[in-house]
């Protein structure tokens, strides 16, 4: 990439480290687009999913989009799906 001096110079930003975090503010739009799921954005800004995930939580960016109802079957299939003490 490309980037003037004086551009780096008035965000006081390297080559490289501003390389990164366009490459990471790239794959959180097309992230929030739908257009790469969590796994090929995460992959674009050259981290692992994890990683991609905590920095999607601090920066308060939801990271899974499901209605309420949506949410709650998943957590009934979990809870039905782990043995609870009640069944032993």
């Amino acid at each position: 990439m490309d980037i003037p001096s004086d551009l780096l110079i008035t965000l006081r930003e390297q080559p490289a480290e501003l390389s990164h975090e366009v490459r990471f503010i790239a794959a959180l739009h097309y992230f929030r687009e739908k257009r790469l799921s969590l796994g090929q954005a995460a992959r674009f800004a050259g981290i692992n999913r994890l990683d991609f995930l905590a920095v999607l939580a601090s920066r308060g960016v939801p990271a899974f989009d499901l209605t309420e109802e949506d949410a709650l079957a998943e957590i009934a299939a979990a809870q039905r799906a782990t043995p609870s003490a009640d069944r032993q």
